[in-house]
């Protein structure tokens, strides 16, 4: 009698597994298309979050001029950071730079050099150029905005350009006061790995950094150096001073202080044909609302990082937990619907 009911119904279990196999291929190809890629590696983990991009179709080794237009966009407020906020509190001068994988301003898990330090520090930007003009090739452009003593406000960096061997962006900028604390991304490759193209438009969102050169733990401390320094430091819920700066209302999540928006212009020609070029054709705006930009997928980030683990991509299947999860839900109902055949 079993063995009837299974060779019975065995087309339909053959079925039911090809089945199964094609939802999961299609979910997990559903989820990941759509999400910002990047290998791992300590030079660039959770530096940055990417919130949007849109791939180009400027090849990685186009010759011509590349230049990306950028938005700096301040979030640092009372209403969203309230606990121990400055009275009077200001972005230093962002420093922004291109540069190659052979050279790097800062990242996440060594220790920061005089020129970040300085910046970190005080929020002056003499040493740091005089590392990057050091550097050689290794470097192609330093822009360098405007003070915000507003930091909710915005302002449009100078363009900067980026080529095949110079594609990497990477941004710092100093919280006033603060000891050493400061905000800003590290080596964002505009080049995607995926399409080899560079990218048309991106945002990125800057997380709250200390240099580990300082050890003071409120706004306004005193200077206190650090002997021997720490390596740099992303400020999370589970490591922040005891005055929890940067905290949400709440004091479930450190909301994102600031953002960048950048948008590629190929070459000098126009933008728009026979119209000469404006940079207003080609800017991003100053401000762009969003009201859910402190959250992934209904979480903070803080959570998010802990469920998800690294990189930016968005969804359960972005990673091999969500495609294993999925896989042994599938098997299982198949497992389920072949035991009751053969018990029929």
């Amino acid at each position: 009698m079993v063995r009837s009911g299974l060779l019975k119904n065995l087309p339909f279990l053959g079925l039911l597994l090809i089945a199964c196999t094609s939802i999961l291929n299609q979910e997990v190809t559903a989820q990941s298309s759509g999400a910002f890629n990047e290998p791992p590696g300590e030079r660039r983990d959770q530096t940055y979050r990417v919130l949007e991009f849109e791939d180009g179709t400027i090849n990685q080794r186009f010759r011509g001029v590349l230049r990306y237009y950028c938005t700096f966009r301040g979030k640092w407020s009372k209403e969203r950071h309230p606990r121990d906020f400055p009275r009077s509190p200001s972005f230093s001068q962002p420093v922004l730079v291109s540069h190659s994988n052979g050279y790097r301003m800062w990242s996440g898990t060594e220790a920061a050099t005089l020129g970040v330090e300085a910046l970190a520090e005080e929020g002056f930007p003499t040493i740091i150029t005089k590392e990057f003009n050091n550097a050689g090739f290794e470097t192609l452009q330093m822009v360098i905005g405007d003070r915000m003593f507003n930091t909710t406000d915005s302002q449009h960096l100078p363009p900067i350009n980026v080529t095949l061997e110079h594609p990497f962006l990477s941004l710092l900028t100093k919280f006033t006061p603060s000891p050493d604390w400061f905000a800003g991304f590290s080596d964002f490759r505009t080049i995607s790995y995926e399409t080899e193209t560079f990218f048309n438009r991106v945002v990125i969102q800057s997380y709250v950094w200390d240099a580990g050169t300082d050890a003071g733990q409120t706004y306004t401390a005193l200077d206190r150096d650090m002997d021997p320094q720490a390596p740099v430091e992303r400020i999370t819920k589970n490591n922040i001073p005891y005055r929890k700066p940067f905290l949400s209302p709440d004091e479930s999540y450190i909301p994102t202080p600031l953002e960048i928006e950048c948008v590629l212009r190929v070459g000098d020609g126009p933008i728009i044909p026979n119209t000469p070029f404006d940079e207003k054709q080609i800017r991003p705006p100053l401000y762009v609302p969003r009201p859910d930009d402190d959250f992934i997928e209904g979480m903070e980030p803080h959570v998010w990082w802990q469920k998800y683990g690294e990189g930016e991509c968005i969804g359960r299947f972005c990673n091999s937990a969500g495609v294993l999860s999925l896989f042994v839900s599938s098997t299982a109902l198949l497992m389920t619907t072949a035991s009751l055949l053969l018990l029929a």
